[in-house]
């Protein structure tokens, strides 16, 4: 695994410490918000749900301890985490995460 960890470090031209990398990355998507709450504008789009997924890979992890503390990520993850437990996975999809509203209404069935 090292020697891996190292060939790849080499061939996409990371730092030595790749938190550096990471770090570097989630300020490059923050910064790319331009001061909305989603990339999306005010509700998320696809690229919001991709990079939620990717935090969501390491969310627990110290790793992503680290990039809470030096990074500005944490009010975003929190706000895409509120967003999507609210929408709930029933009838979201990646492809559009905001069509239509959820319910429960079961007059709309055709049985």
């Amino acid at each position: 695994m090292y020697m891996i960890g190292k060939r790849l470090r080499k061939r996409h031209n990371l730092d030595r410490d790749v938190r550096i990398d990471l770090y570097s990355g989630l300020n490059t998507w923050l910064r790319s918000l331009n001061g909305k709450k989603y990339h999306g504008g005010d509700v998320p789009n696809l690229a919001d749900i991709e990079m939620y997924g990717m935090c969501s890979a390491f969310h627990g992890m110290p790793c992503w301890e680290d990039a809470v503390q030096n990074t500005k990520i944490q009010k975003w993850y929190n706000r895409m985490d509120r967003y999507l437990k609210k929408k709930s996975a029933i009838g979201v999809t990646s492809a559009n995460p905001t069509q239509g509203e959820i319910t429960t209404d079961t007059s709309l069935s055709t049985s």
